[in-house]
């Protein structure tokens, strides 16, 4: 047997616990939590009709899924996305060939694409640039296609100088544009959060929480999608809370 005799063991300070027992003492709305649950549940299925419906328009399919996304209630349907895009990758790529979509539309295309694991040639950015290489000026009026343009970016792989020169050149104009005082508060907000954090950088609730707030002041915005996304964005930070009680305890 060891002599332990004359042993002085070490005492580790633990630091006080930051939260304390904050968690603890938060309240949990139980018939609010289940008043939420039934309405996502209720709006769930119109939804998802408005997913997987036949449309001519395969664009519009495109936003439906980007919204989806951005609204942080894609979740509920990553099987009827999936479904789609598997469709959508076969027609869109000749379908971009042969339209003069404007930037904001490929910008988009090409992000939920490459966002969902889907090789589409950076090569659909080409029109958009002189016989230099450099991105044409008159892009620069497209506001919202400048912050898609920079958010597909980030989406580059090794060789695609065409990315490497979209990030460079929405990067600089962006931060221009920023800081313009012509610039409505709405639309400096939107761009910084892009320059700040790439959606595809953020945390999925931190990003809906964001785009909910933006989503709600554009005038083209479909107010189904708008009021699913806030009942279930409630409905999850409750859920959220719950578990932190929990875990406190």
């Amino acid at each position: 047997m060891a002599n332990t005799k004359g042993v002085m063991r070490p005492l580790v300070n633990f630091p006080e616990d930051l939260w304390c027992d904050r968690f603890l003492s938060l309240p949990f709305n139980n018939s609010e939590f289940e008043s939420y649950t039934k309405q996502v549940e209720a709006m769930k299925e119109t939804v998802k009709d408005m997913l997987v419906v036949s449309t001519t328009d395969p664009i519009e399919k495109m936003h439906l899924v980007n919204s989806l996304c951005r609204l942080g209630v894609s979740y509920h349907f990553e099987n009827e996305i999936e479904e789609q895009l598997n469709h959508l990758f076969i027609t869109l790529p000749k379908l971009l060939d042969d339209n003069d979509y404007d930037l904001r539309i490929v910008a988009l295309v090409f992000q939920i694409f490459r966002f969902n694991g889907y090789k589409l040639p950076c090569g659909v950015f080409s029109k958009f640039q002189d016989g230099d290489g450099k991105f044409k000026e008159q892009v620069m009026g497209d506001v919202k296609g400048m912050v898609s343009l920079y958010e597909a970016s980030h989406f580059r792989t090794n060789g695609e100088a065409i990315l490497d020169e979209a990030l460079d050149f929405t990067t600089k104009h962006l931060r221009s544009m920023a800081n313009q005082s012509s610039t409505s508060p709405h639309l400096r907000e939107y761009i910084e959060n892009a320059l700040f954090r790439p959606y595809h950088h953020s945390m999925q609730r931190l990003e809906a929480k964001l785009y909910i707030s933006f989503y709600e002041k554009d005038e083209s915005r479909n107010d189904i999608l708008l009021n699913f996304a806030k009942y279930d964005f409630n409905r999850v930070q409750l859920l959220l809370q719950q578990e932190l009680i929990v875990l406190s305890r």
